[in-house]
């Protein structure tokens, strides 16, 4: 669904861009399905309050992916 493509001279710089861009993939994938957590505790806030928390392992699959590609940016941008 994302297509990350890096300009020449960044990708030179570089120590490993096709980590980077893996990275940048799960960072943005991570998010989206943080937020897929969120809109669900919205819905089940005003449909069933009391299982408001419920999805909570959502939020945190998707925080535990976006960090994971934080750390493959980091270690794909080596020296820039």
């Amino acid at each position: 669904m994302f297509q990350f493509k890096l300009n020449d001279e960044i990708r030179k710089q570089m120590k490993n861009p096709d980590l980077f861009i893996k990275g940048m993939e799960k960072t943005y994938w991570g998010l989206i399905i943080a937020m897929a957590g969120v809109g669900l505790m919205l819905i089940l806030y005003f449909n069933n309050p009391e299982n408001v928390l419920h999805p909570t392992w959502i939020l945190l699959i998707g925080l535990g992916l976006a960090g994971w590609g934080e750390w493959q940016k980091y270690k794909g941008k080596g020296s820039l």
